[in-house]
């Protein structure tokens, strides 16, 4: 069970009758207990590291590195962002990183970092969040796009170079997403029966294949049939997961290049599906 209450800078929230504060981190030891997270989360040799000198940097000139602690001052989790502008020139803050240790997930503490992120960037007078994720990642996409509402706006070919720890030998690209501010209640995400721009079928392993894909529709909403986890077909078969990074890319690029915005993900017992709308 978990509750929260908040007051201007700092959130408290109740995790199995355990109470985390929500506040901005400080100090040499709290930073450090950062980098600590991110090597236990992601492995130490994945490229999700953020050192101790960005993140006080980005604290002390209109960013955020926000963290919840448990009662004995345990970091749990944190989220880190700092200034940036959009390509109009609009204010936002880049957020770069969400971690939180594997006890404390599906309890809700990254989605309360993120609101509280979300919140301080508003009175501070930003006007949106942007990050990135792997589009081929269906937890953290319906994380992003369903729970807190953002959209999905760009997307970026190997924008890490090739991956390490987590993301080994997969080329890293990224869908850009978008949280306007001030964050609101993200709503319904669109839904029944839409046309698909892609096709696939299942492997005698029992993983999804591509099969054949269209760059001809036009409809208001369309959608594209996507792996759940491409790390766990990655590990019984690269070969697959590097054509779903191709095939994906090609549909990705080409429909957001026509206006569509990737506004929602929908899961399947055996793939996901990401609803794109035109804009």
């Amino acid at each position: 069970m978990t509750s929260a209450t908040a007051t201007d800078g700092v959130e408290v929230m109740t995790v199995d009758g355990e109470e985390l504060t929500l506040r901005r981190v400080t100090g040499v030891d709290e930073y450090r207990q950062c980098e600590t997270l991110q090597a236990d989360v992601w492995g130490a040799d994945d490229i999700a590291r953020v050192p101790l000198l960005d993140m006080v940097t980005a604290q002390d000139n209109g960013g955020f590195v926000l963290g919840a602690y448990r009662p004995d001052n345990r970091l749990v989790g944190f989220v880190y962002s700092f200034p940036g502008l959009t390509g109009e020139g609009v204010l936002k803050q880049c957020s770069v990183v969400l971690a939180v240790a594997p006890q404390y997930r599906r309890h809700g503490v990254g989605y309360r970092l993120k609101r509280l992120q979300a919140r301080l960037a508003g009175i501070a007078g930003f006007a949106a969040i942007t990050w990135t994720v792997d589009p081929l990642a269906g937890r953290n996409a319906v994380f992003n796009l369903n729970k807190l509402g953002a959209v999905g706006t760009d997307y970026i070919v190997n924008a890490y170079g090739i991956g390490m720890g987590l993301n080994a030998g997969l080329e890293t690209d990224r869908l850009v997403v978008t949280w306007t501010l001030p964050a609101g209640d993200p709503g319904p995400r669109p839904g029944g029966n839409v046309p698909m721009v892609n096709q696939i079928a299942m492997s005698r392993r029992g993983l999804p294949v591509p099969v054949g894909h269209t760059f001809d529709h036009r409809a208001q909403t369309i959608g594209m049939r996507v792996p759940w986890d491409i790390y766990e077909i990655s590990r019984n078969d690269r070969g697959l997961a590097m054509a779903w990074r191709e095939v994906t890319r090609c549909l990705f690029q080409h429909y957001l290049g026509q206006g569509y915005r990737a506004v929602g993900v929908v899961r399947m017992p055996d793939h996901c599906r990401y609803l794109l709308r035109a804009s």
